[in-house]
């Protein structure tokens, strides 16, 4: 059987006071008591603060230095720029950069005028043969004239655009004479040049025309070297031509034999 705990021993009597109430009266103070005043607990500082503040001041620094090195870097790729002789800046193409594009321009280039066909007479003309020896015996009365288109070359029976000389009859001739269409210019080389080239009408023409309104007679041994008009040779669409008229015959009933040949300018 197990020890049982001793139980501990009465507390002793505390000595009654004697009752002094009857005797003394104590006195009451009426005054308020005034209460010490009692400090504030000091805040105790957030643990962590102080250590946040320090890394918030790490972090500013470092992206004020990146800051930094990222505006020396764009402004180290701001293309430079050199003074022309007239004072203009332009944009220096570096290497690997595509070079400045080209300002727009509302200028229009200029366009190549096309170029005219020359004359006939003039100096820098070349030529081509158009036909050679054409056999031509238009006939003339003292009623009717005789008309010649010398492009084809053919007797026509009447005037017209394709007209380029006429032949008729004087009142009081036997000998026909030929006439020029407007336009038309020509020149006679019998005596001078019997077999003319282009170059040598041309000449002739430049240095001894025959007036426009001159009737040449008709009749051996005639050369005329004649220049058709580029104004109708333009407006009809065929080539100006240079053509050399040899009168070979003149018949009693006026009918004129004549061999033509012809130059045109090569198209």
């Amino acid at each position: 059987m197990a020890d049982s705990l001793p139980t501990p021993p009465a507390s002793p009597q505390q000595p009654s006071t004697p009752d002094v109430s009857a005797d003394r009266t104590v006195p009451i103070s009426t005054a308020p008591a005034v209460a010490a005043p009692t400090p504030a607990p000091a805040k105790a500082a957030p643990r962590g603060g102080r250590g946040l503040a320090a890394l918030s001041l790490v972090i500013s620094l470092i992206a004020a230095g990146l800051s930094g090195v990222a505006l020396l870097r764009s402004g180290s790729s701001e293309p430079e720029t050199t003074t022309n002789p007239g004072g203009a800046q332009s944009a220096a193409a570096k290497p690997g950069n595509d070079a400045p594009p080209a300002q727009p321009t509302n200028e229009t280039a200029p366009q190549a005028s096309p170029t005219a066909a020359l004359d006939v007479l003039n100096p820098q003309a070349s030529f081509t043969v158009a036909y050679t020896v054409q056999e031509l015996v238009p006939q003339v009365t003292r009623d009717d004239r005789a008309y010649i288109d010398l492009n084809e070359p053919r007797v026509v029976s009447s005037g017209g655009d394709t007209v380029d000389v006429s032949l008729s009859m004087p009142y009081n001739g036997s000998v026909p004479t030929i006439q020029l269409d407007d336009g038309v210019e020509a020149a006679i080389t019998t005596t001078s040049n019997p077999n003319p080239q282009p170059e040598d009408c041309r000449e002739a023409i430049r240095t001894s025309p025959v007036p426009p309104s001159a009737a040449t007679a008709a009749q051996r041994p005639l050369v005329m070297c004649v220049a058709t008009s580029a104004k109708q040779a333009a407006s009809i669409g065929q080539a100006q031509l240079i053509v050399v008229i040899k009168v070979t015959a003149l018949s009693e009933d006026g009918k004129v034999s004549m061999q033509l040949t012809a130059w045109k300018q090569p198209s």
